[in-house]
């Protein structure tokens, strides 16, 4: 789950997810801008807007606006712009700093504890590609006291599950063949993680005991992960014994010299995923070496260590200097003064993750994946109270999609490479993280830890009537995914992807007019 995610990343180079993280914290930045100016300039010309939005008072005092924020004057709410810059470098930090430096150090920890590929996929390496919905959930819990969190970790889920997906299949070239089993086990269990959470949200309370199944349920996962190769063994052999006429279709999976046998039963690869282009040299090569001179082979293999050895120095080329070279190119060089802001602290603050100081880049980032996060969604809330929308809406769309969009263009430049496989599976993986790790943690520390002996409260507050049916409706999208893939055997088309990525869109909508129109029937508790 996690290992494939930071696989997605690793497969482009560093100035490149340093542009994606850049333009896609732009983007976001300025649809948030283009609401408030606008909302801004029909307040201005005399209409009457109305809908206050009020932050809970745990927040420190804003040094531009007053409370309430909704009733400033026009002219006034205009410096809500700053905070739409501010919104800005704070998602460009924070992508930045999970992406380099608490990405890197995880993989240094996982290699220094000699974790198995499943097991570390499905614990540190799902916590790096999700720090931010994390972080996020953790402070909507216990200081925000809203569904900020909420409503970034469902929109975020469905953002992976409808628009990421479907911009593989669109961009791929042909159709994309999947793994049935990886996808069939992270979705199932993302069904019914889904199910649960949608039953313990119908009456807008979530108690202790409910946070603490959510997170056993996580603890099940990871059982489960420790155990997939058995696992992924029984279910290609229960597949091959129930077609045995049929030609199943499993990646091939290469012994010690390189070919499968026909006759084993499929084993578990790491992750879960074997590059066609891999496998299929990795065959050629072994035909070639079964023609080869004893000596001719040595020299052979002396020579693909070599190269071997080249392609590892290459693969470490996002090195800390490199935040700081000043590009070539004009438009490189625009791009790269303005991320200084971020650039510098980081560059400087931040130890480079080395298997000296893992530890220490792994602790500091935490601190800067938190303040990063305190302050984007703390100037969000005062956005969307400025301009009047809710806090679940914000969410569900602006932080949702600036913490999620870097890994989306990073799967979308994998899957043009042919291995959409890798981006679609880190794709679910990383949602069961959000549902099961996201919430729970930070309601049992809001619930368990910080109001612990206080009888009268009630478990931690939903206060979106809506959630329920948001959670209930990505279920059924998560479900129709499953089914529509299976139906379509297994391959992802273009057709199903641009589908997809519709429906996403319709989600936004839905959710969008639910929560203008707040219809009583759709309500909870």
């Amino acid at each position: 789950m996690g290992l494939n995610r930071l696989k997605v990343s690793k497969q482009i180079s560093p100035r490149l997810r340093r542009n994606i993280n850049f333009f896609s914290s732009l983007g976001c930045a300025a649809v948030v801008g283009i609401a408030a100016g606008a909302h801004q300039l029909w307040g201005l010309y005399g209409h009457e807007v109305e809908d206050e939005r009020r932050l809970q008072s745990m927040y420190p005092k804003d040094l531009v606006l007053e409370e309430p924020y909704f009733y400033e004057p026009v002219g006034k709410k205009f410096a809500s712009l700053l905070h739409v810059i501010g919104i800005l470098y704070m998602l460009l930090g924070l992508n930045t700093v999970c992406d380099v430096y608490f990405a890197g150090s995880i993989d240094k920890l996982v290699d220094a504890w000699q974790m198995t590929a499943d097991v570390a996929g499905a614990t540190f390496m799902a916590a790096g590609g999700s720090a931010p919905e994390l972080f996020t959930s953790l402070i909507g819990a216990t200081i925000a006291m809203n569904d900020v969190g909420f409503g970034t970790i469902v929109g975020s889920a469905v953002f992976n599950v409808l628009f990421v997906i479907g911009l593989c299949g669109y961009v791929a070239k042909g159709n994309i063949d999947l793994t049935w089993w990886p996808l069939f086990r992270d979705c199932s269990y993302y069904i019914v993680s889904l199910a649960v959470l949608a039953a313990f949200t119908t009456d807008q309370y979530i108690k202790v005991w409910e946070a603490v199944i959510l997170f056993s349920m996580y603890l099940g996962y990871i059982t489960i992960m420790f155990f997939n190769g058995k696992l992924q063994a029984i279910a290609y052999g229960f597949q091959k014994s129930k077609s045995s006429t049929q030609v199943t279709h499993v990646k091939p999976v290469p012994t010690v010299h390189g070919i499968g046998s026909e006759d084993s039963t499929p084993q578990a690869v790491q992750d879960n995923y074997v590059e066609p282009e891999k496998v299929k040299a990795m065959e050629e090569d072994a035909k070639t070496e079964a023609g080869k001179s004893p000596d001719s082979a040595n020299k052979s293999t002396d020579v693909e260590a070599a190269e071997e050895t080249q392609g590892d120095g290459e693969d470490d080329d996002d090195e800390p200097e490199d935040f700081m070279i000043r590009p070539d190119t004009p438009g490189a060089m625009i791009i790269w003064a303005l991320c200084l802001p971020v650039y510098i602290p980081l560059y400087y603050l931040i130890p480079w993750p080395s298997e000296k100081y893992y530890f220490v880049t792994f602790g500091v980032s935490l601190i800067w994946i938190a303040g990063f996060s305190f302050c984007l969604v703390w100037w969000t809330e005062i956005v969307g109270a400025v301009i009047g929308v809710p806090t679940i809406l914000m969410g569900l769309t602006v932080l949702a999609a600036g913490t999620s969009i870097p890994d989306a263009v990073s799967s979308m430049a994998v899957a043009r490479n042919g291995q959409a496989d890798m981006a679609v599976s880190s794709s679910i993986g990383s949602n069961i993280f959000d549902i099961l790790v996201g919430l729970p943690i930070p309601w049992i520390i809001k619930a368990g830890i910080i109001e612990h002996g206080n009888t009268s409260y009630p478990g931690v507050q939903i206060l979106s009537p809506y959630l329920a049916f948001y959670v209930a409706l990505l279920l059924f999208m998560v479900f129709a995914v499953v089914v529509s893939i299976h139906m379509n055997k297994w391959k992802l088309s273009k057709g199903l992807g641009v589908m997809m990525a519709a429906l996403y869109l319709v989600f936004i909508v839905a959710a969008i007019c639910v929560d203008v129109g707040q219809p009583q029937w759709l309500r909870t508790a």
